[in-house]
């Protein structure tokens, strides 16, 4: 194996630790099995370990200098040398690596990429990906796919603990350990600073989190709106950015924040919810990836509108117009006092047709359906707040209590007070 060529350095320096480098790398590579790239100070690959066990070397992207791969590699080195410590980043594939810079006597020599590695387990993104950025054919296809699923898993721990190994790996090989102190104090100290300018800005502001916005994202969401929920995570995101005074890093953690949330009571709803989008390393990696506000605002709008429409698509798996357009005006305004006219005066149907239309695809009448919205709906509210019953069958678009009791009674087997009381003892005994 050849050893390393260092450049900025002495012949005789570059020597020296180019022989210790390259057997303490080769050794952390053959015990991990992981692979091990190095690219000097100008983005160039100069030596690799474990060759034969990098997927990224069956594709041509991977030896194209000013792809998007490589330019996602070459960020992860950049932003290492100012970190001063292990990075570990999602490469455009969606696979884990940990890039490490390599600092001689306070000269940048370049980075290390360790990986790729799978992280908690392979997705189906991933295959996406590999077709995304590459031109497959089906044999191609099949090669990667097999190739990726002879790689080993890896949890995020096991990970971090990795980074920690092979960066000691770095730091014992080279003269001293201080360049990358210095490095980490520097960062450290504007990461400070920075926060402390953010905070002062946030103590200073009026403004407190839209946690009633939220509600009716979630809600939207669950009704199948998808432009009012496009609207209603643009607005969320403006109101983090006036909320975090701009600072690009923490608007992110605020979105990625609420996209948990909203998958996971999506994910209630709805158990086919992964196989639109792999939840939670698909979102990480599209919104850690952002560079921009906009490009933010791009990715949780076409986010939202997925989960959205997957959520309309678990109601209704028909492809008749009508219906999708009558659950989305039903799921809307459905704590209203709305009726077969109201559907047949917004989308222009006969309510006749239009009520046989919708029990053949739906299986239950116009009413059933309208009634089970709002009994799900008071049952949230008889549990969740101390709404009087006959304010929740206002709430909810009833005509009046007794209607609502029967409605309810039918539905769940007790009126709405013997529901609201069985809920609370099982909340104390919980």
């Amino acid at each position: 194996m050849k050893n390393f060529v260092i450049p900025n350095l002495s012949k005789s320096t570059s020597e020296e630790l180019s022989e210790y480098l390259t057997a303490s790398i080769a050794a952390f590579s053959d015990t991990t099995g992981i692979p091990v790239t190095y690219f000097n100070e100008k983005n160039e690959m100069v030596q690799e370990f474990k060759k034969d066990d990098k997927i990224c070397n069956i594709f041509k992207v991977y030896d194209d200098c000013d792809s998007m791969c490589r330019r996602n590699l070459a960020s992860a080195g950049s932003f290492a040398s100012r970190l001063g410590e292990p990075y570990i980043f999602l490469c455009k594939a969606g696979l884990a690596n940990i890039a490490v810079s390599l600092i001689i006597d306070e000269v940048f020599a370049g980075y290390f990429i360790v990986g790729p590695i799978v992280m908690g387990e392979l997705r189906s993104s991933t295959t996406r990906s590999f077709i995304n950025l590459n031109d497959l054919n089906d044999v191609s296809l099949s090669m990667a796919k097999m190739f990726a699923g002879k790689m080993k898993v890896y949890q995020p721990n096991q990970i971090s603990q990795l980074a920690l190994l092979f960066y000691n790996c770095i730091v014992t090989s080279v003269s001293g350990t201080n360049d990358y102190s210095v490095l980490r104090n520097q960062y450290n100290e504007q990461n400070l600073i920075n926060q402390n300018i953010q905070n002062y800005k946030k103590e200073h502001s009026s403004m407190k989190y839209p946690y009633d916005l939220e509600k009716e994202l979630i809600d939207s969401v669950s009704d199948g709106q998808v432009i009012r929920s496009k609207e209603l995570v643009s607005s969320m995101l403006k109101e983090f950015s006036i909320l975090e005074a701009g600072d690009l890093e923490g608007i992110k953690i605020k979105a990625l924040w609420l996209f948990a949330i909203i998958v996971k009571t999506a994910s209630e709803s709805d158990n086919n919810l992964n196989h639109v989008i792999d939840t939670d390393l698909d979102i990480i990696s599209r919104i850690s990836e952002t560079d921009s506000f906009t490009a933010l605002t791009e990715v949780c709008t076409s986010l939202i509108e997925l989960i959205t429409r997957n959520m309309l698509t678990s109601i209704y798996k028909g492809r008749s117009q009508i219906i999708i357009k009558a659950l989305q005006f039903i799921n809307k305004n459905f704590k209203d006092k709305i009726s077969l006219k109201d559907v047949e005066a917004n989308l222009h149907v006969n309510a006749s047709y239009f009520s046989t239309l919708f029990k053949q695809e739906m299986g239950v009448t116009f009413t059933d359906y309208l009634n089970s919205l709002k009994i799900d709906h008071a049952c949230k509210l008889l549990t969740e707040t101390n709404l009087s019953i006959i304010d929740i069958s206002l709430s909810t678009g009833f005509e009046d209590q007794s209607y609502f009791t029967k409605v309810f009674k039918k539905a769940k087997g007790m009126t709405p007070k013997m529901y609201r009381n069985a809920n609370a003892v099982k909340e104390k005994e919980e």
